[in-house]
This record gives C-alpha cells, structure tokens and sequence, in this order.
C-alpha cells in the first residue's frame, strides 16, 4: 500500500513540473515577455550601484525548483548623476554590479532596435548557469535574467529571445 502512495505522490510531482508558457504584456512596466510558466508580481527598493532603485518583478520558478528563476525586473533610475547619466555609462555600471554578483561575464550588444543594452552569461554561486539581457530605456533599466542548472537549457533561450522593451 505505501509503494502505491509513493507512486501516486511522484506522478502528480512530475506532472506539477510541466511548463505552461505563459506570454505577459505590461505596458505599465514597458515589456513583454513569455514566461515558462505563470509569473508573479513583486515591488521592493534595493540600494544598489544608482542609490535606492524602486523595483517591480516579475518572476516564477518551476514547481519544486528552488534554483532556478525567471524573472523580469523593471527599475526607475533615480535623479542624479550616480552610476552614469548616458545609457552607456548606466550600462557599464550594471554591468560591473553583475559581475560583483556572478564574476566574469560573457557580453555581447543587443541588436541597435532592441537597445541600447546587453545580453550576458555567467556562472551561478551554486555552479548553474546565468543569463540574462539588460535595457535602459527612458530613465528605466529593464533586466530580464534566467537562471538554470544546465548551460543551453531551451526555456532560457525562448524565455530571452522572446523578451522586449516596448515603448509608449
């Protein structure tokens, strides 16, 4: 009797796992993006490389997986000069706040239409794998950031290739 309790408990495991793509329009937030599975919303003001930055996420995680996050962050970039006041240099600044995070990243441009911004890869504390595209666009650092166990997973390549910064 408790080998078919077993059972029943990692079939419906296994099937909570599955993804469920779910595409999300913000135009409050200026972005699109499909997530693999249903995101929810958090607001929080972080000190950072800017000063206090007042941020709106959203992210989900897999059922059952506690090391790997999807996720959308979308900041208002205070006033003043700290961290940069072109987008190159506020760029350059999150750049170095990421690799303060991670280490040594990988960097390449985004396409002119999709920026100014980058994407990037590197490796997670825990030895998964980071990738992530950064934007600024209109006085807001838009940062769209997967992290998985294994390099080359396909949901952060549909989850970043799909991700868009729109304008109003």
């Amino acid at each position: 009797m408790s080998r078919v309790w077993l059972v029943l408990v990692l079939l419906l495991g296994l099937a909570g796992c599955k993804d469920d793509p779910r595409r999300v329009e913000n135009e409050n937030l200026g972005f699109a993006a499909t997530f693999p599975g249903p995101p929810k919303l958090h607001r929080h003001t972080d000190s950072g490389p800017f000063g206090d930055v007042e941020w709106f996420d959203m992210a989900m995680s897999p059922a059952g997986r506690l090391d790997e996050t999807f996720s959308v962050a979308v900041g208002n970039l205070p006033p003043g000069e700290k961290g940069g006041t072109t987008p190159r240099e506020v760029l350059t600044t999150f750049q170095n706040y990421i690799g303060y995070r991670f280490g040594a990243i990988r960097r390449s441009e985004l396409p002119i239409e999709k920026g100014p911004g980058f994407r990037y890869k590197a490796k997670s504390p825990n030895g998964g794998v980071v990738e992530g595209v950064v934007v600024v666009r209109r006085g807001r650092l838009h940062h769209a950031q997967a992290i998985v166990r294994k390099e080359g997973d396909p949901r952060t390549a549909a989850f970043l290739d799909d991700f868009e910064v729109r304008t109003r």
